[in-house]
């Protein structure tokens, strides 16, 4: 089914409505759809493998390319090397006379070499001179043996995405690289320019950008790990500087060949033969030698002897292992390179100290791209989570950027926070969406802490940062959880299972040693607060008017069977031994049904504020407790003292008798167990409200006194001090 629906998929005439109405019309029920879905899916994520294993092989086959044509190239010029130096050894020879007589003209020949090479270098060293008095900031221009000025002009930088003009540049195109100024707006003397970049010769490469719109003249410079475009006045100008470019990088690695062939000759000899006998070798015609350049060259030989081939090709073999991602291998030769340039930190090799700044370079480049391994762009997968970052963090510390390291992994890790709390779903009741919202944040929050540790196991610093990024990710969490749960429709029941799912989520990051409850309880306080504020007047309120519809009936449960599912309702908050004491025949209870409805409101009222319970919260609850209970008192007080319901006194003090015997102290106690104190107000409330328990009518007269009972006498301060007030 995979296969035919991969090929249907792939057909170039395939229509995606016409595949989904004749699927929809197949399929028979919801199931089936589901099972077509995750099929679909699983073809999809097999052609993403798929393509991800193409890209890797064609990557891999470019960069083995790349590796063949760079030798071709390097064997290329080393084959154009040979041919010229085997053409000017014909010439040489074909000038020279058997008979002796070039001997004086010889001399003097070499002697206006040498005036003529002399000449040249003070005319290179005084261009580079008048470089450094007209930028600023390159001092150690002339610090290079052997550097000279290619080729130089002003150029235009362009944005290499959008083809906007940047800045304005002057290049300095040098033998062994290409240093950019930047104009200065305020020049003052003969400073005209500002030091921006030097880049490295063999780290660029030139390509030659075809004219289009309104980039004309243009070439580009692929300077890793960039991209930089730039702008020619003329066809002219831009034809001499990639005449330029080329020039220089053939040189350049004609030297370097040359460089190397020495190393070889002078490596495949052990001893260095006689003075004598290597002139005659390379004159068989007896003409003379100059001392002065034979002695420079064998110290050249010299020096490149005792650098390693390994050292030589550093800095191309880092290239190659950061380009294939191969980033253990680039640090651990990166740490070689180093200890070996720590062994010869006493020299002034001008070689070595080349082949140094390469490899500093390089380290750079490494560190910059273990940096955007650990960056989050919007095309980036964050499908391997945390564990994906674990080698860029580790050699990140190794190379000694702990703390760039500690920042990317935690944008990260807000990132795959922000994306997993994404796929929940409100779906159902409010308290299964909190719980499963919880779940999820506080256990990636503890995975995340798990992998901090381990990836910072010794730095202050890292933890203390880590730390204050909690606060930050629970105080966004905090504010979204207001914003969905604490609503004005929203019952205190409600609140307080999704309070509860939330700090008991909490206690997964307090086993790591991260508590953060105290403030995940500051977060919630203002808006538990003004919700059990709201509660209190609603539920004041809604027994203000179950009370207006009393009229002091016993219960009528219509019949033994209803008899019986009302207990069991009751026996989820205690209530259905107390309310057998109080059946009558069959299905009838000698209680109203507002007496009973009041008692299961107020021990489930009670219930949800020992849950949301913190020592802050334990006035406000208190007030609600009391508010609530006061408003239900208020009304039975009201009915004993209506005459027009003398005749239900009795029962109306019976149903009196079940709240202050029953409700209240059952209340006390559990508010004791809940909270580890009493409850003052429930006890002062009850105490204050005995005496609708007594009959007035059967009661001796000094019981009856006792009562508080409106009178000529009583003022009203005193009728009122057992009503009470919300």
């Amino acid at each position: 089914m995979a296969d035919s629906s991969g090929k249907k998929i792939g057909s170039p005439d395939f229509n995606p409505e016409k595949y989904v109405k004749d699927l929809s019309q197949r399929c028979v029920g919801g199931q089936e759809l589901q099972q077509q879905r995750q099929k679909i899916q699983a073809l999809s994520e097999e052609t993403n493998v798929l393509l991800k294993k193409n890209v890797y092989q064609n990557y891999m086959q470019f960069i083995e390319t790349a590796k063949e044509i760079s030798h071709l190239e390097s064997e290329m010029y080393q084959l154009s090397h040979m041919l010229a130096e085997q053409r000017s050894l014909f010439s040489s020879i074909k000038d020279m006379s058997l008979l002796g007589d070039k001997g004086p003209k010889h001399d003097h020949q070499q002697d206006k070499k040498k005036q003529d090479k002399e000449r040249k270098e003070d005319e290179e060293r005084q261009k580079l001179a008048s470089i450094l008095e007209k930028v600023e900031g390159c001092v150690s221009l002339l610090e290079t043996p052997g550097r000279q000025l290619v080729h130089d002009g002003d150029l235009l930088e362009l944005d290499p995405c959008e083809n906007t003009a940047l800045q304005r540049v002057h290049g300095y195109l040098l033998s062994d690289g290409l240093m950019l100024a930047t104009w200065v707006p305020n020049r003052r003397g003969p400073v005209r320019y500002k030091f921006q970049a030097m880049h490295e010769l063999s780290s660029l490469a030139v390509v030659n950008v075809k004219d289009f719109a309104s980039v004309r003249y243009a070439f580009k410079l692929l300077v890793f790990p960039d991209t930089r475009l730039f702008q020619c006045n003329t066809v002219q100008s831009k034809k001499e500087w990639l005449e330029s470019f080329e020039k220089a990088k053939k040189a350049r690695l004609a030297q370097e060949q040359q460089k190397r062939e020495s190393a070889v000759v002078s490596t495949s000899s052990p001893t260095r033969p006689p003075r004598a006998s290597s002139v005659e070798s390379k004159n068989p015609f007896g003409d003379p030698v100059d001392d002065d350049e034979d002695d420079e060259s064998h110290s050249k030989d010299d020096e490149v002897e005792e650098l390693p081939e390994w050292v030589t090709e550093v800095a191309e073999d880092l290239d190659v292992s950061i380009a294939q991602r191969h980033f253990e291998d680039a640090y651990a030769l990166l740490v070689r390179a180093r200890e070996y340039f720590q062994s010869r930190s006493g020299e002034d090799d001008p070689v070595v100290q080349d082949i140094k700044r390469k490899v500093e370079a390089r380290g750079r480049a490494l560190t910059e791209a273990l940096t955007r391994e650990l960056e989050v762009s919007p095309d980036k997968s964050l499908q391997g989570g945390l564990r994906a970052a674990r080698r860029a963090v580790r050699l990140l510390n190794l190379l000694g950027r702990s703390s760039q390291a500690c920042e990317l992994l935690l944008l990260l890790c807000s990132s795959l926070l922000r994306a997993q709390l994404r796929r929940v779903k409100r779906e159902g009741s409010t308290a299964l969406y909190v719980h499963s919202l919880s779940s999820v944040f506080f256990s990636n929050l503890a995975d995340m802490a798990r992998e901090f540790m381990r990836a910072f196991p010794s730095s202050p610093a890292c933890t203390s940062a880590f730390v204050v990024w909690v606060g930050g990710e629970l105080n966004q969490f905090a504010s979204h959880l207001v914003k969905q749960v604490f609503m004005p429709q929203t019952s205190i029941s409600t609140l307080a299972e999704c309070v509860s799912a939330v700090r008991a989520e909490c206690e997964q990051l307090s086993e790591l040693g991260l508590d953060v409850r105290y403030q995940v309880d500051g977060l919630l306080r203002a808006p538990l607060s003004r919700s059990l504020a709201e509660a209190k007047e609603k539920l004041a309120e809604s027994v203000k008017l179950r009370a207006g519809e009393d009229r002091w009936r016993p219960m009528n449960l219509q019949s033994r069977a209803g008899l019986t599912r009302f207990l069991q309702d009751c026996s989820a908050i205690g209530l259905d031994k107390p309310l057998q004491a109080h059946i009558s025949g069959e299905c009838w209870l000698t209680l109203t049904s507002n007496t009973v409805a009041f008692g299961k409101l107020f021990l489930t009222l009670l219930e949800d504020c020992i849950k949301l319970a913190t020592p802050e919260l334990m006035h406000t609850m208190d007030g609600v407790l009391e508010s609530v209970s006061r408003a239900h008192l208020r009304h039975v007080e009201s009915s004993l003292r209506d005459s027009k319901l003398k005749a239900e006194g009795s029962f109306v003090r019976k149903n009196a008798t079940f709240l202050l015997d029953v409700i209240f102290p059952m209340a006390e106690r559990r508010y004791k167990d809940g909270m580890g104190r009493p409850c003052t107000q429930l006890a002062r409330l009850r105490q204050d409200n005995l005496w609708m328990k007594e009959d007035k009518r059967s009661d001796s007269p000094s019981k009856r006194d006792m009562s508080p009972k409106p009178n000529a006498t009583t003022p009203k301060t005193a009728m009122y001090s057992t009503v009470g007030y919300i």
